[in-house]
C-alpha cells in the first residue's frame, strides 16, 4: 500500500510539474499557485511589470523605447506642420519670426557640475546627508579649489573622474528642468547654489553661453507665435480633411497624410527636442526601475519575484508608476510575448 501511495504521489507531482504556466512573459513563468487570488486585470498588470523588468534585466530599455520615441517625434513634426500652415494663412514669414526671436533668443550652455546621488524617495536623513556633502563641495570651490579637480575627486556621477564633471553643451530640454533653470540663471564663471534634481544634489559652474542661431530655433519660434494667434491643430486637421486624409488626426490614414506632407516640406525635429524626448523615456525608465527594484542582470526568477512584489506595493509613487507602465502595454507585449491561461473559477 505504501508503495502504491508513493507511486501515486510521484505521478501527481509529475503531472503538476508539466502543467502549463498560468502566465508566461518572455522566459518568465508563473504557476497558478503563485497567482491565486489575482483577477485577470491584476494578472495583466503583473505581465506588464514583468515585461518591463525583463527589459531592465537585459539592458534593453533603450531599444524598447525606440517606437515610443519615434511616435513622439512624429507628433512634434505634426505640431510644426500645423504651425507653418497657420502662419502661411496669416502671411507671417521668417522675417517676422526672426525679429521675434531676437527679442528673446535661446542659448546653448556649457557647464561642469558636481553630483551627489540621492533620490527624492529616500529618507530625510539620507537626503540631508547628501545635501550636506554638496554644500561642502560648493564651499570648497567658492574658497578657491579648482572646480574640475574637485568634481573629479568628489562627484558621484559615473565617469566624473575622467570628465571632471564636464557635460556636453546643452539646450533647454537637454537637462531636467531644475538643472537647466539653475544653470541658465548663472553668469559665465559663476557657481550655482546647491540644486536638487531627481538624480540628487548638484553644484554647477557655467563655462560658456552661446546664442542658438535662428535657423535652429525657427520651428519652436513658429509654434509659439502660431499658438498666440490661432489653433494650429485645427488648421492641420482642416488641411488633412481637404486632402483626403480623413476626419480626425487620430486615424492612422490621416496621420500618415500629414506626416507625408511634413516629409515633403523637409520638416525635422530639432536635435534638442529629440534629446528631450529620449531623456524623458530614460528618466521614466530610471524612476520606474528605482521604485520597483528591477536591476540589470537579474535572472528570470528574480524578475518574477520583484514583479510580484511591485504589484503589491501600495505607495502613491508605485501606484502611479504601475499606471504609467501600463500605458506602454502594447509596446511591452510586442517585445516580450505574453500568454495568460483562463483564471480558474
Amino acid at each position: 500500500m505504501k508503495t502504491l501511495l508513493a507511486v501515486c504521489a510521484l505521478t501527481l507531482l509529475a503531472a503538476c510539474s508539466h502543467a502549463p504556466p498560468a502566465l508566461q512573459v518572455g522566459d518568465v513563468s508563473y504557476s497558478e499557485s503563485r497567482l491565486v487570488g489575482l483577477t485577470p486585470e491584476r494578472r495583466r498588470a503583473l505581465a506588464d511589470l514583468t515585461a518591463f523588468g525583463l527589459s531592465v534585466a537585459r539592458g534593453e530599455t533603450d531599444s524598447l523605447g525606440v517606437p515610443w520615441v519615434q511616435e513622439m517625434e512624429d507628433s512634434v513634426k505634426l505640431d510644426i506642420l500645423g504651425a507653418d500652415l497657420l502662419l502661411e494663412d496669416h502671411d507671417i514669414g521668417d522675417d517676422v519670426l526672426k525679429a521675434r526671436y531676437l527679442t528673446n533668443p535661446e542659448y546653448e550652455l556649457t557647464v561642469r557640475h558636481i553630483l551627489f546621488r540621492c533620490e527624492r524617495w529616500e529618507s530625510d536623513a539620507q537626503r540631508a546627508a547628501c545635501k550636506a556633502k554638496a554644500e561642502h563641495a560648493r564651499q570648497l570651490v567658492e574658497d578657491g579649489a579648482d572646480f574640475a579637480e574637485t568634481a573629479a575627486r568628489l562627484s558621484e556621477e559615473p565617469g566624473a573622474k575622467g570628465s571632471q564633471g564636464l557635460l556636453p553643451p546643452g539646450r533647454k530640454g537637454s537637462w531636467v528642468d531644475e538643472f537647466w533653470d539653475a544653470a541658465s540663471a548663472l553668469d559665465v564663471g559663476q557657481i550655482s547654489p546647491v540644486t536638487e534634481t531627481m538624480y540628487g544634489y548638484h553644484v554647477i559652474k557655467l563655462l560658456d553661453r552661446k546664442m542658438i542661431p535662428f535657423s535652429e530655433a525657427r520651428s519652436r519660434v513658429a509654434r509659439n507665435v502660431a499658438r498666440q494667434i490661432g489653433h494650429p491643430r485645427d488648421v492641420l486637421q482642416a488641411w488633412v480633411s481637404a486632402h483626403g486624409g480623413g476626419t480626425t488626426l487620430e486615424d492612422p490614414g490621416a496621420r500618415e497624410v500629414a506626416l507625408a506632407e511634413a516629409r515633403r516640406r523637409g520638416i525635422t525635429v530639432p536635435p534638442s527636442e529629440v534629446q528631450e524626448i529620449e531623456r524623458s523615456w530614460s528618466d521614466d525608465v530610471t524612476r520606474w526601475s528605482s521604485i520597483f527594484g528591477f536591476e540589470k542582470g537579474a535572472s528570470p526568477d528574480q524578475v518574477a519575484d520583484v514583479a510580484l512584489a511591485a504589484l503589491g506595493m501600495t505607495s502613491q509613487n508605485a501606484t502611479l508608476a504601475r499606471e504609467q507602465v501600463a500605458r506602454h502595454a502594447e509596446l511591452l507585449e510586442s517585445r516580450y510575448p505574453m500568454m495568460m491561461s483562463e483564471v480558474p473559477q
